[in-house]
């Protein structure tokens, strides 16, 4: 790099942290302003923690400015840090792991993480842990700060960040924490823990759930007692570890350094919880990657497992297994002469073919292997039905429900935009394979280009018609198949000439390091951002967290006495309701599985989830036996969240799904019921029939 050259980037670094500094002392005066009448608007405590925190600003900004233009000034203070660091030995490891509990602490699991929300701040307070663990991971006696121990840093902190995002919703809080909280876990009970219910042996009880996300969630109910708490820390267990496995799996070479091992690992965690991507599926990519490279007896029952657990989750996912095995199988063929041999296509073509052989070929093989010689024609005409039928069941599933092609891009829903967050999830990836590619670090024929473009293109494709199917959500998981093929396109690029590459990051360009930085930062910036205590605030907390925040909603859990009180009158109400019909939980259903409730009779068929999905199709014959029971006052009470008639229109969240569920469950509930009581603190609402019934029939969708 010339000197002017270095000029010009020293200046644009001091502006860009002057502006960022400026924002941080913004967030910080707007919240001591207004504590008190000490000058101004200041109380005594926090106007003095204000000016505190303005000199330690102005510090850094002179330590900055010295750092850029006048370094030999700070060489006595450097040489005392790293004299002091060297001296560490080993304990520097325990300060390094309180310093990525301490933020993680203070955001999570106090009420300073109500206060203190502005991006900015967090922002600073990750900047400087950064720094710190960045000095603490340097090794080298005469550096202050490598670039690779600056990755660590990075990497490490912003894992805890999202490990502590994940963890959030571990706690014991009887009712929803989200809208579908409850139900799932419901959900989750029945294949294990049907005993948990006051339902006839000899009826079918069902879910609205694959009976691969019931079984993966459904473990806890293996035990013989389990509570909501262990249920909650399961889920976040299924939602992490399986990232962090299939990274350590996927990037296991021999030679790779047991530290970069580990590393990649957490950093496959990172890329693939921008999804976020159901554990199922990365199980079934778990069990692709254990099988690339080994012997086919070992490969093929591998990858057929892995489809037939896709397959039985989401049939959605019913070709991922077979896609993936091809790209990794034909990106690993070692050429002879730019050509494949017939081996190596065997192979690749035996192992795809494998990922599809327990759910669709069984039958097949079942009856050559049974001498049916007559009947295999007709076995090859079913497995051709088999293949239309999965193909139109998939048409059927889009068309019958409405695509909504505005959520590409940015909207209410999804701020970013489905296109634009997919965007910021892979732009780093993508330039640093593009950059492997171009210098010759990972060299790949056309056949290997082709095994890679094909899947990620079909997949793209797929995960956005999907993306904008009402209800998609307002995150990237609909495009979890083209997220896993990118990662292992990442992998493949890293065994062959990739891990060499990265091992000499200390010599690539200044904008490949920075690269590398976002490649981590991009990842774990949700979770800085959106990190809150799930905590019971007491009355004063709360005052304290409105003036501090300057604000009237406080988020959190309500007072421990308010939830104590909710289901004392929920109790209360099913017993004066038992004897006068049955009780319908449409929500809240967790309360029957943890036994918060008495063990009432279950109706299973009117559930929140499933009716929001017939809503959002527009299933009459599925709503019209609902009808008819409301009409028969056949519920003496229906619990469920909260009931309004609102309109809403596609510039609010959700607003479509919003509206279905109030064309086709709100308004038809709420002509035939009234509310008994709304316990708002908790978003429960009991309903009781009307004592003057109103025609409803002509109002009725």
């Amino acid at each position: 790099m010339d000197k002017r050259t270095s000029v010009i980037l020293r200046r644009i670094i001091f502006i860009v942290m002057v502006i960022f500094l400026i924002a941080v002392f913004v967030e910080f005066h707007n919240i001591t302003w207004g504590t008190g009448n000490w000058l101004g608007e200041f109380s005594i405590k926090w106007g003095l923690g204000f000016a505190a925190f303005t000199i330690f600003l102005i510090s850094l900004l002179g330590i900055l400015w010295l750092s850029l233009w006048r370094h030999e000034a700070l060489h006595s203070s450097t040489e005392r840090i790293i004299s002091f660091r060297q001296r560490l030995i080993y304990s520097r490891w325990i300060i390094a792991l309180f310093l990525l509990i301490l933020p993680v602490y203070f955001f999570q699991y106090t009420l300073w993480g109500l206060v203190f929300t502005g991006i900015y701040f967090r922002l600073f307070i990750w900047a400087i842990l950064i720094l710190l663990l960045a000095i603490l991971f340097t090794g080298k006696e005469k550096s202050l700060i490598t670039w690779q121990a600056l990755q660590v840093g990075v990497l490490l902190s912003g894992t805890s960040f999202v490990i502590a995002s994940v963890f959030s919703n571990v706690t014991n809080y009887p009712f929803n924490l989200y809208w579908s909280d409850g139900n799932r876990l419901w959900d989750y009970s029945i294949m294990f823990g049907r005993r948990l219910y006051n339902y006839p042996q000899d009826q079918p009880l069902s879910a609205f759930i694959s009976p691969g996300r019931q079984f993966l969630w459904g473990l806890p109910f293996l035990l013989p007692k389990t509570t909501i708490l262990f249920n909650r820390f399961w889920s976040a267990l299924v939602l992490s570890l399986p990232y962090v496995v299939l990274g350590w799996v996927a990037f296991k070479t021999e030679g790779t350094r047991k530290k970069d091992w580990l590393l990649v690992g957490l950093w496959a965690f990172l890329f693939l919880n921008q999804g976020p991507i159901y554990s199922p599926l990365v199980l079934s990519a778990i069990l692709v990657a254990i099988a690339w490279r080994r012997p086919l007896w070992l490969a093929i029952p591998l990858v057929a497992l892995a489809g037939y657990y896709a397959e039985i989750t989401r049939f959605t996912w019913e070709f991922a297994p077979s896609l993936w095995a091809l790209m990794l199988e034909m990106s690993g063929i070692p050429l002879k002469g730019a050509r494949f041999t017939i081996r190596n296509w065997g192979r690749s073509i035996v192992l795809a073919i494998s990922g599809i052989s327990i759910w669709y070929l069984w039958p097949l093989v079942q009856r050559i292997w049974g001498n049916r010689a007559s009947e295999t024609s007709n076995a090859l005409s079913e497995l051709t039905d088999t293949l239309a039928g999965t193909v139109a069941s998939a048409q059927g599933s889009v068309s019958s429900q409405p695509l909504l092609w505005y959520r590409l891009l940015p909207n209410e829903t999804y701020p970013e935009g489905i296109l634009g967050g997919l965007f910021i999830a892979i732009l780093p990836l993508t330039i640093l394979l593009i950059y492997l590619l171009q210098k010759t670090h990972w060299q790949i024929s056309l056949w290997q280009r082709l095994a890679i473009l094909g899947p990620l293109l079909a997949f793209l494709i797929v995960g956005l018609i999907i993306s904008t199917k009402i209800g998609g959500g307002n995150n990237l998981h609909n495009l979890d198949m083209f997220l896993i093929a990118l990662f292992f396109v990442a992998v493949i690029a890293w065994k062959n000439g990739g891990s060499e590459w990265f091992a000499q990051s200390a010599q690539h360009p200044l904008w490949i390091k920075v690269t590398l930085i976002l490649l981590v930062a991009l990842p774990a910036l949700p979770s800085l951002s959106g990190v809150r205590p799930n905590l019971s605030l007491t009355t004063a907390e709360i005052e304290q967290v409105k003036i501090l925040a300057d604000t009237e909603i406080v988020e959190g859990l309500p007072p421990i006495d308010e939830i104590n009180d909710a289901i004392w009158y929920i109790r209360y109400a099913i017993d004066n309701a038992e004897e006068g019909g049955e009780i319908l939980f449409i929500d809240q259903r967790q309360l029957l599985t943890f036994g918060y409730v008495p063990k009432v009779p279950l109706v299973s068929e009117y559930e929140k989830k499933r009716m929001m999905n017939e809503a959002m199709s527009g299933s009459q014959a599925y709503f019209n036996p609902y009808y008819q029971d409301l009409a028969d006052q056949r519920f003496s009470l229906i619990i469920t969240e909260p009931l309004k008639v609102y309109i809403k229109d596609e510039e609010s969240v959700f607003g479509e799904e919003s509206d279905a569920w109030t064309k086709w469950v709100a308004a038809p509930t709420l002509c035939y019921y009234e509310p008994l009581e709304t316990l708002r603190s908790v978003y429960i609402q009991l309903l009781v029939p009307r004592q003057e019934p109103l025609d409803c029939l002509p109002n009725l969708p």
